[in-house]
């Protein structure tokens, strides 16, 4: 036998990723083998058992093998431009890139947004402190009414913006509490089967299906406020963003 020829009982010469590949190879015939020996012995479900996981194990080395594209860097809830209102470009954010009809959700205004709120109610808690309990709850409920208000302006906008008609041919918007998350205490207002009424019909006209982010967050706001139950239907009238988008 040549000096450098291996016995034939000794383990092959490997470098860098024919490690790994021998290993895999060696790791298949062992569970083939096993598999066998299992099921003469009529152990079948557990000759299967080992049969799935030598095919798994190849099916996951496999999946880890292939390229995976490049994660964005930007912060939670990012995504590229996706303007509906025709805003100026110059306004993106400069971190994700949203136009400025998203800027109370760009990445380099939370912490400045933060401050402001900050800043704020330090400012408001002086003056605060000076009310009566009664005047405080009354304070309260008619904040809570003015929040409603503006929520409301801002859903009929939206809907403008993303239904055509909206405020012309339909006149009013119904939206459906559906339960759909869990030990919220509330169910929140869905933006899918949004029914569309013209003006001085009962019936509704047409129901639409809509997937915006600023509709949503408006919507999850004015749930946050009324918290309804499930079905609970809120209705918005679409003349009230006569004032613009």
């Amino acid at each position: 036998m040549p000096e450098n020829t291996p016995a034939e009982n000794s383990f092959p010469l490997l470098i860098g990723a024919q490690v790994e590949a021998y290993g895999l190879l060696v790791r298949r015939q062992t569970c083939t083998e096993l598999a066998a020996m299992l099921r003469r012995d009529g152990q079948t479900l557990a000759a299967n058992l080992v049969e799935d996981d030598r095919d798994f194990t190849e099916l996951s080395r496999s999946l880890s093998a292939v390229p995976q594209a490049a994660k964005p860097e930007h912060a939670a809830g990012c995504r590229a431009f996706d303007c509906r209102c025709g805003c100026d470009r110059a306004q993106d954010c400069q971190d994700c890139r949203r136009c400025v009809c998203w800027r109370a959700e760009c990445c380099a205004e939370v912490a400045a947004q933060a401050a402001r709120r900050a800043e704020r109610a330090t400012a408001l808690r002086p003056l605060l402190d000076a009310f009566a309990p009664q005047a405080l709850t009354e304070l309260r409920q008619t904040v809570a009414d003015a929040e409603e208000a503006a929520l409301r302006r801002a859903v009929a906008r939206r809907m403008r913006v993303l239904v055509p008609g909206a405020g012309h041919r339909y006149a009013v918007a119904v939206f459906e509490a559906r339960d759909s998350k869990l030990c919220m205490g509330h169910a929140d207002y869905s933006d899918q089967d949004v029914e569309l009424y013209a003006q001085g019909q009962d019936d509704p006209s047409e129901a639409v299906d809509l997937d915006d982010a600023a509709l949503s967050s408006a919507l999850g706001a004015l749930a946050e406020l009324l918290r309804p139950d499930e079905g609970a239907q809120l209705t918005v009238g679409l003349e009230q963003a006569a004032d613009g988008v």
